[in-house]
């Protein structure tokens, strides 16, 4: 029978299905909340212009300098790190990661200029760029030119920029160099968060896992025998991105990039449990979904990857610090940009372990009590 389209009919199924939706708090509450989350995250925790970045500074001239460091004392945007330091000190602080940015000032002598060198950190550029900017363009440049006069110098000061960091310190470097390095993070961690969170509610919904249990088997080898495969995944994942990046874009890899690859089962375990614990307390595939995505957001917006970190407010870097993501991308960043030992990418998983640690109690308990 063909029946011709009717109001009555279409107000009862959307009656039936708008109940089934205010009785299914999970999803409900996700629903509303993350737009809330989402708005403040980009209203208040985003900041294009970092703030209080760490700035070294030496000459050669404590006197000559001094006037500058008075105004950078007064200064939102950077911090001194400490005192004046001798000739060859700043560069060597934006090296070893103490500064992202230093300045060396030499008093003029004889026919040589007054010369100022702007060392920043080639590992952060959007960072940097924003104080990069400020200090060539008003402070120290102005200070600068005071100075020459001072000095009764002829010729204009010599200010120039240098960017510190193996090969991401040549002007030719593409932008693609400094977005490829935390991209290979963020991959791993959507593939890891959304196949954690569609694991068990879809073993659930076909009937598959109530199969499972029923063989002599534990639930925990039942856990543990799902899980695994999908670390393999992560960490093949990591090494093909890894490749990926070095043939398509020209991205060194040196020998540390070794140690990348082997923390990539911890932190791809990070997101797999997390997105199985969202998969034991969630009803459907529809719930587990919407709750990977609550995790994803901040984690895409608070680990530096997209933002500066350091423009973030302090509630939002603590947060950020909590998350596996924000250390991954300083550790792909330390070694392919910077070109740090293996040791920064150990400094850089330990709290990627307490998380993993920490999430795994989380899905253990929400594992039992959806057993229960």
């Amino acid at each position: 029978m063909m029946l011709g389209f009717s109001f009555r009919r279409v107000g009862a199924i959307a009656k039936v299905e708008s109940k089934r939706l205010v009785n299914d708090v999970f999803l409900l509450s996700i629903i509303f909340v993350l737009p809330v989350v989402q708005t403040l995250l980009y209203g208040y925790a985003i900041n294009l212009n970092p703030q209080h970045l760490p700035l070294a500074i030496a000459s050669n001239d404590r006197e000559l300098v001094q006037p500058a460091v008075d105004q950078i004392k007064l200064s939102k945007i950077v911090y001194l790190t400490g005192p004046v330091g001798a000739p060859g000190t700043a560069e060597r602080a934006v090296r070893n990661g103490t500064a992202l940015i230093g300045l060396e000032a030499r008093a003029p002598q004889g026919t040589t200029p007054l010369t100022v060198t702007v060392y920043a950190d080639a590992g952060d550029p959007q960072t940097v760029g924003h104080a990069l900017a400020s200090i060539e363009a008003g402070l120290w440049r102005g200070v600068a030119r005071n100075y020459a006069q001072n000095y009764a110098a002829e010729t204009p000061p010599d200010v120039k920029t240098a960017w510190v960091h193996g090969a991401a310190s040549s002007p030719e470097v593409p932008d693609s160099w400094f977005v490829t390095p935390g991209l290979i993070g963020n991959i791993v961690m959507i593939s890891m968060l959304f196949l954690g969170a569609f694991t068990l509610v879809r073993e659930r919904e076909s009937g598959s896992w109530e199969t499972l249990l029923a063989m002599p088997v534990t639930p925990m080898d039942a856990l543990m025998g799902k899980l695994t495969p999908y670390l393999a995944i992560g960490t093949l994942n990591t090494v093909i991105l890894l490749v990926m990046v070095k043939f398509l874009f020209g991205l060194p890899l040196p020998p540390a990039a070794w140690a990348l690859a082997a923390a990539a089962p911890v932190f791809a375990a990070s997101y797999l449990i997390l997105g199985f614990a969202c998969s034991a307390l969630a009803q459907n595939q529809l719930q587990a979904g919407q709750a990977a995505v609550f995790i994803y957001l901040p984690s895409l917006i608070l680990s530096g990857f997209l933002f500066p970190f350091a423009g973030m407010p302090r509630w939002a870097k603590i947060i950020g610090e909590i998350l596996p993501l924000t250390h991954y991308v300083r550790a792909s960043r330390d070694v392919l940009i910077r070109g740090y030992g293996p040791m920064s990418v150990v400094t850089h998983m330990e709290p990627v372990l307490l998380f993993t640690v920490g999430a795994t109690a989380l899905a253990v308990f929400a594992y039992r009590r959806r057993l229960s």
